[in-house]
């Protein structure tokens, strides 16, 4: 996954025809992401807009088929950590951590964990 400087240059650049807004606003909102994870401000050049309902509002919706340790590790997933550090934390093996991220994406329908941190952080919808 890219650093916050790079999405945020991403989402600067001028983009017409290949990305419309929705896509441009979501990489803005991909950088604003990064850049708080890591523990900086919003990158000048990315605007402040959420990102915007997709695929991965659909799979977010989806987690309550997840089991409560596939829950704690997608939060875990959407904070940054790796395997090893979510072994760590949850006192598990990273061979289980590694089966459990690979229950979320097929449960989900998602290809990466960069899908699966975006939907965790996607705010449910109730329609």
């Amino acid at each position: 996954m890219a650093g916050p400087a790079v999405l945020a240059e991403l989402a600067a650049r001028a983009w017409r025809p290949a990305l419309d807004g929705t896509a441009r606003e979501a990489l803005a909102g991909l950088a604003n992401r990064a850049a708080a994870w890591r523990g900086g401000g919003v990158p000048a050049a990315a605007a402040s807009t959420p990102l915007p309902p997709s695929a991965t509002v659909a799979a977010a919706e989806s987690a309550s088929a997840l089991s409560s340790r596939e829950r704690e590790v997608l939060e875990r997933i959407a904070a940054g950590d790796s395997n090893k550090v979510i072994a760590r934390v949850l006192d598990i093996s990273p061979h289980t951590v590694k089966r459990h991220v690979a229950n979320i994406l097929d449960k989900l329908a998602l290809q990466s964990r960069g899908q699966a941190a975006a939907a965790a952080c996607q705010p449910l919808t109730t329609e």
